[in-house]
Parts: structure tokens; sequence; C-alpha cells
């Protein structure tokens, strides 16, 4: 099984006398964390302490649930009905405030539609490791990427569960890329083999110079050709500047292939090709495949972006005889069973950041690329066929960042049958779609009609491991058997335990689909009220019920109805929760992300102020109690409503919003954003000079410009380390609108980037929102 591992491990210590006599004075638990001071805890009221109390548990039963990234499942050869699961799991602790990454196997028997779990391993944490593959010729063979400490790196070797090889690679290369942009894991076709993606070797630091002048060291051509550390000073190299790939990658040196032969333990670490970073490596019988992340004058930010530049890439096991097999924001390339193509996504280079992607083939034998599923402008009325592929009623195109790391299903009644397994944003839900490669037809194998969520995680044979929720339950496990009759494909599901219903429900609710505009929105509500509502909501009466409006950020995003821990979480406490859908979100067919371009400060400000009015009209929220969550776009729009729409949102908090774009065209990590949503003309190749022009286009779409009309409570929550919205402005803006007299808050969440997704941030954030809507709603 193939997986990421991503870990974050905030502490702090109290090293001063008064702290150190406050712990000694005071009697607690393991648990407990010690008092700053013992006054400050006697000032506290004990109805704020309980209230705070009861926030923070909240965000612990919400945010606690554990979030599946992998799964592989196998059949029992001699009990056929009798699969096993190994799944990982992403778990956060808060006594470590780390994010923990969990293993975990199961065995099953499918019968009668139920899937009765036969045994179930302890979990296992596994967040040392970055990847973990088996060897195609031989499962029982595994290859480890292992992260033992920040500088400590090895290739570890397991047969049958025994460490058969250990290979330190600290020195060889910097930190494995772990992530999905990047990062990968994969074997040679003869099992002899591993690549993986790291951080390229780090040029040598200055030395003691050992040699003495020497007579005739003066002869010859001074040139600035010099390689390694000599005569005293570093390799020239080292303190080059190449930039890094922005959010999530800051600091990290460029991603470079890596050989590891397993019999001699040898690693070579490949040179790229110039101009472009590789990544997501598959392997051939004689050759590598990868993404390749072009750059020429400078590296774009590219997590979250699939508009960068980028191809599909072959070299040998040496880094050489490079071919470039499609050039054009290409990602996520697989290898079919048969290993006579490549499937991968393509989306439009430039403009939107995440739109329609295609699905594109590329035949191997004679070097053509053909469409397997198209760019959708609109949601198709009726099944239709389009370039020679069958689609189903309704689909609006493919949305999908990556595509599963084994995506590949073979029915028992098609053996040899190449069918693609995925997951794609359908409206409001994720949906489960199987790409037949033979008769070229794309079914549909989940509910679209907000009923759940499902999301592909691996696939064997013909057995598929998904993960469903709802934004009642957390995720949980499920399989599919998948049987083909005739052109026919089905997957029969089988879920893993029986979630328990919680305190809530949902709907999703449409809004206006005339023209250009497809708004939809996912409405979740507390079912009555009970202990943990009582800070907020007691009658049981809905239109008395405060109202959280949630939009999205991006703009080119979506909300499904997948479990939302932020969601789930202010709901528990009474509110009801609107994540609003406005026009340009993804899953609606690619005209209406284009609909956005040029007025991303105007479609969706009514939008989401239409979706807040419906909820209003239907007496299911409290006009006068209503609230605003958002972040980065969404945190843009937010404090466009502050300034616009002045005594409609009782307190307003906003993460990482982006508050001038001009400002944020001159600092971020994706300079193209503003251009491209503005409908201005960007160039990767040429990145324009910000002109007084543009820069007064982006001036007159800023919040910037509205502080003195902010009337409302404003609660801004910052990442110190945000590349993709640099908090600069907001502190500009903090300032600004505290000389105003505007009520303003502000929390700053050192070395944390624009997710805010350390867990001492998510903690602090989620409490500090509901205490600051505590206050503003008693206003």
């Amino acid at each position: 099984m193939a997986y990421m591992v991503r870990q974050t491990v905030n502490s702090m210590y109290l090293n001063s006398p008064s702290a150190a006599a406050a712990r000694s004075a005071v009697c607690r638990s393991p648990t407990q964390s010690a008092p700053l001071t013992t006054n400050a805890n006697r000032d506290n009221s004990r109805a704020s302490v309980a209230f705070a109390r009861t926030a923070r548990k909240a965000f612990e039963a919400t945010y606690g649930t554990p979030v599946f990234t992998a799964a592989t499942a196998l059949r029992s050869a001699g009990q056929p009905n009798v699969v096993s699961i190994d799944y990982l799991s992403s778990q956060r602790d808060f006594v470590r405030d780390s994010k923990r990454q969990i293993a975990g196997h199961m065995a099953l028997a499918l019968c009668d539609g139920e899937a009765t779990v036969l045994t179930k391993s302890p979990p296992a944490d596994v967040s040392s490791t970055s990847w973990s593959q088996p060897s195609p010729t031989d499962p029982s063979v595994v290859a480890v990427l292992r992260t033992a400490s920040a500088s400590e790196r090895f290739v570890e070797i397991w047969r049958d569960g025994v460490l058969e090889k250990s290979v330190d690679v600290s020195s060889v290369h910097g930190q494995f890329y772990a992530d999905s942009t990047f990062g990968r894991l994969a074997w040679s076709h003869s099992g002899t083999s591993v690549v993986y993606v790291a951080e390229k070797p780090e040029y040598e630091k200055a030395q003691p110079d050992k040699s003495a002048d020497e007579a005739g060291d003066d002869e010859g051509e001074v040139t600035d050709e010099i390689a390694g550390s000599v005569a005293g000073i570093a390799d020239p190299r080292r303190y080059t500047f190449a930039g890094d790939w922005g959010e999530t990658f800051s600091g990290k040196r460029p991603p470079a292939l890596v050989v590891f032969e397993v019999d001699s333990g040898s690693v070579c670490v490949l040179p790229p090709p110039e101009g472009v970073s590789p990544g997501q490596a598959q392997c051939l019988d004689d050759c590598i495949v990868f993404t390749g992340y072009q750059h020429t004058v400078r590296k774009h930010g590219v997590v979250y972006c699939q508009n960068r530049p980028s191809g599909i890439y072959t070299c040998d096991f040496e880094g050489k005889d490079v071919r470039c097999l499609f050039s054009g924001s290409a990602r996520s390339p697989r290898i079919t069973p048969s290993r006579r193509g490549v499937v991968f996504l393509s989306t439009a280079t430039g403009g939107p950041h995440a739109s329609t992607s295609e699905l594109l083939h590329y035949d191997l034998a004679t070097g053509s690329v053909s469409t397997l599923v198209p760019v959708i402008a609109e949601p198709l009325g009726a099944q239709q066929k389009i370039g020679g592929t069958l689609l189903p009623q309704g689909f609006v195109g493919i949305y999908a960042d990556q595509l599963p790391l084994e995506p590949w299903i073979s029915p028992a009644e098609a053996p040899g049958r190449e069918v693609m397994v995925f997951s794609s944003t359908w409206r409001s839900t994720t949906a489960v779609l199987a790409l037949d490669l033979h008769h070229r037809v794309l079914s549909l194998h989940s509910p679209v009609d907000g009923s759940c969520d499902c999301g592909v995680l691996g696939a064997n044979g013909d057995i598929v491991v998904a993960k469903h929720s709802t934004p009642a339950q957390p995720e949980s496990l499920m399989v599919g058997e998948a049987k083909q009759l005739g052109q026919e494909l089905s997957i029969c599901w089988y879920k893993i335990g029986h979630p328990t219903a919680g305190n809530a429900e949902w709907e999703v609710v449409c809004g206006s689909q005339s023209g250009e505009s497809r708004l939809e929105s996912i409405f979740m509500y507390p079912s009555k009220p009970d202990h943990e509502t009582r800070y907020f909501w007691t009658d049981g009466n809905p239109a008395s019920r405060p109202l959280a409006v949630v939009p999205h950020g991006g703009p080119h995003s979506t909300y499904t109805v997948a479990y939302n821990p932020l969601a789930a979480g202010l709901v528990r406490l009474g509110f009801g929760v609107l994540l609003v859908n406005f026009t340009g979100s993804l899953g609606f067919g690619q005209n209406a992300v284009l609909a956005q371009i040029g007025k991303m400060d105007t479609l969706s400000i009514d939008e989401i102020q239409e979706a807040a009015s419906s909820i209003h009209a239907l007496k299911a929220g409290d006009i006068q109690r209503t609230v605003y969550v958002g972040g980065s776009y969404s945190g843009y729009t937010g404090a466009l409503l502050a300034g616009r729409a002045p005594g409609f949102y009782s307190g307003i908090a906003l993460r990482n919003p982006v508050i001038s774009i001009g400002e944020n065209a001159a600092m971020s990590d994706i300079p193209d954003w503003a251009y491209a949503e503005l409908g201005l003309d960007y160039s990767f190749e040429a990145p324009p000079e910000l002109t007084p022009e543009d820069f007064a286009a982006m001036w007159r779409a800023s919040p910037s410009r509205l502080v003195d009309k902010v009337k409302d409570p404003l609660l801004l929550l910052l990442g110190a380390g945000d590349r993709r919205v640099p908090p600069a402005q907001s502190y500009s803006y903090f300032a600004r609108l505290k000389a105003a007299g505007a009520p303003v808050q502000c929390k700053v969440y050192p070395d944390v980037g624009h997710p805010l997704n350390t867990v001492e941030a998510e903690r602090d954030s989620f409490v500090s929102i509901v205490r600051f809507f505590a206050s503003a709603l008693k206003k």
C-alpha cells in the first residue's frame, strides 16, 4: 500500500521561575498543562471557563475523527468472499498537538450485502513512514521510505515482516517528498529497483582550506567554474537562488528522482531535466514516467493549482533519454495494466487555478494522445456520446486534483479489461466514476443526490476501497465488488461498521440556476436543542437559531456533503451552518467556472447574500443573529461584505483573507491569481510588471478601500508563514480598522501557513471563533 505522511508537532516550554513555581504548587493530572499564573485563573469566572471548555470539547469531538488517506484490498485465494484491507488514516493527537499517521488492517467477509469484520489488527503509528509500497513481483517484499528525524532518512526493504535491508540516505539527498503533488514511491516492473522523489543534495558548505599556496597557482585563466567546497569557501552554487514551489513547500530544495537498487543498496540521484521539477514517478519496463512541472523565469505556487505549465515525461533509469510525451498542465500519470499506455489528467494552462479537467490517454506504441473524457461546458441533460466516450446523464465533467494511486479494477467476468475507478466532484457531492477503456463508457457508481459523499481510496482486482461520509457522520470505510455484464459495469457496495447518528441534519438548497448563475448550498443544523447547544440555541424554534454563513475559498473549489469538522463543530454548539457553493464553484460545468472571471467582487458577493437571505425567508435562521466565517477567497468576500453590508452580520471571522489584491499580487506565491480572477492577462514565461493601471483595477475590487465602512465586529485569524496570502496586508488592515474605531481583533499563529492546519492553530482558531461569536451575538 502506498501512502503519504505529514506530521506537525508544536510544543511550548515554560521556563521562567514563576512558571516553575506555579507548576510545583498546583496539583494536576498528567494531561493538564501548567497554568501560566495562578492569579489569572482566579480572575476567570467559572461560567467563562465552562464555556471555553464546551467549545474545546466540541472541537475535539468533531476534529478528532480519522481521515482516511489510502487503502488497498486483496481477495483471499482460498476464500473468495473474504477480503483483507490495509488502510491508512490521519488522526489528530490533542495531547501532543500533532497529526499522526495510523495504519490498520482488517479481514472482511462479504455476504448477503453485509461486510462482517472477521479480524482487525491494533492500530500502528507509522508517522515516521513517508511512503510504503509492496513489490509487483512479490507482495511480501515491501519498500519503505523512513524519516527517523529531521536529519536522518533511510530506505528499508522488508520481507515477510522482517527488516532485510536498511540504507542510510541522509547524506545522499534531502528530505523525501511525501505530498501528492511531487511525492511517489514506485517499483520497477522487474522488482529490482525502486524510484522515489526527494530534495536534491545540498551543495557543500565552506570547509577549512587545507591546501597551501604553491608556485604557479596563478597561471591560467580565472573562471567562475568552481564546483565543491574549495579554497575555504562554500560551493558557489550553495546560495544560488532557485526558488521553491510556494505554499507547503517553503524552504524545500528542488525535487529529484532517486533510484534505489534493491540488491546492492546503491542510491543514485538523477539529474532533472533543465527547467523541470519531476514528481509522481511511475515505472515502465525500461523507463520512468513522471510529471514534470515546468519553470522558466520563476516557480509559481503549485499546491491547490491545477493550471501550472507541466507535462508527462519519460527518462531511463540513469536520468537520460528524456522525452516529453505531452505538455500542457498535465498531472497524475497512471500506467495502464496492459502497460501499453498512460492515462493522466490535464487542465487548461493559466486562467482559473482549478477548473474542468480532461482525462487523456497516451499510446506508447504510436505516440498519439487521445481524449477519453472531454471538458464539459454544461451538465449533460441526457446520456450522450462525446468524442467516442459514452457519458452518463447529468455528467458535469471531471474535477479531481489527483487520480487514485491504484485506480485499476478488473471484474472477474471480464479478465484483462482495463477499467479505471476514481472520484470527482459532481455538484455538491463527491461521486465515484468508472471508465471502461475498451468500450469507452464512463459510468456513475454512487449517489449524487446529496445523501452522502464517496471517495475512492484504491482498487485491486475486482475490489474497490472507498470512504463514505455525510455532514452528520465522519468518514468510514466501504468496499465495492465490481461486476461486468456486457458493457454494463456495476459496483456493489458494502459499508464497514454502522456509524451512529448525531444531533445534526442537512439538506442541499438550490439557489439561482438561471443565466450564468449556478448557486447551491448545503444547510446543516442541529436536530434539537441539547446540553451542548445551551449557549446559542435553547428553545427549539428554527427561526431563533443563529446562522453561520460559510462560503468556500478558492474561489474555484467546492463544498460537498462530506464530513466537515468546522461545520460539524458549529452545529454541535447550536448554529445552523450554510456552506455556500456560489457560481464559479467546481462541479457545475466549465461555463460556471468561467462565469466568475472578471466578477470576483460582485457575482459571488450577491449569491452569498442571496443564500443567507433564503434561509432567513424559510425562518430557519435568526436574521438578527447571523454571522460569517470565511478563509482565503471567502475571507476576501467576507471583508467586502463587512464594508458593503454593515449590519447584516453580527460578527465576521476571517482566516487569512485577501485584503489588498494588488499587494497580494506583489507578494503571493501565486501572483497570477489576481490577474486571472480580474480577467487580466498574465504570462508564466514573462510575468508582467504590476502597472499603475492594473493596480488600480485591483484596488477597486479590494476590501482595503472600505475600511471606513466597517462597523460590525471583525476577527482576523492569520498564519505568520502564509505564502499564499501573506499576512502583511491584514496587519495593515487591522491597524487601519483600529484607527477608524472599528471593533476588530487579530490573532497570529507563528510558523503556520495558509490552511491554519496545525493542531494548535486549528484548536485556538475554532475556540476563538466560537468565543468571538458569543460576544458578538450579545450586542
